[in-house]
């Protein structure tokens, strides 16, 4: 059985470790020149402030997938209410079938929605398109994102 719930960071770093290469092999680009490097003291400073926010995905206890999202006012609508921005989200490929990510992001929405969260950001990489998955939840697109090595 697979549960979805809030963590602290802190609680569930250990776990998260060994998955974040599979992660970062299966989806980042330009690998022959950036390399994984978690900064984890600033993971660590966000929860301290409470901006962290980890969801996490698990089959019978063991950590199969992770969201991470920094609950932050907007700069340009501070009085809006609090916004989160995606981070980070990974479920693991064997979880993929069937409706456990969508049940997954249908939890962190709630667990962000629980929080006081107004507005959630959440991009998906074209060479790995979630965006139907994410419309079916009732998410619209907004931006496109370029980026290029300097």
């Amino acid at each position: 059985m697979v549960t979805f719930q809030q963590e602290k960071w802190a609680d569930c770093v250990d776990e998260m470790r060994p998955i974040w290469p599979e992660h970062w092999a299966s989806l980042a680009l330009n690998q022959d020149e950036i390399s994984l490097g978690v900064d984890e003291a600033k993971y660590e400073q966000g929860e301290a402030l409470g901006c962290l926010h980890v969801v996490t995905a698990r089959a019978d206890g063991l950590l199969v997938g992770y969201h991470y999202g920094m609950l932050l006012n907007h700069l340009h609508y501070k009085d809006a209410g609090l916004m989160c921005y995606t981070d980070v989200y990974y479920l693991k490929p064997e979880y993929r079938k069937g409706p456990i990510g969508i049940k997954f992001l249908a939890a962190v929405m709630a667990s962000l929605k629980a929080a006081g969260v107004v507005k959630f950001y959440m991009s998906t990489k074209i060479h790995s398109d979630n965006s139907r998955v994410l419309e079916s939840l009732g998410m619209k697109p907004s931006d496109i994102i370029l980026t290029k090595m300097l």
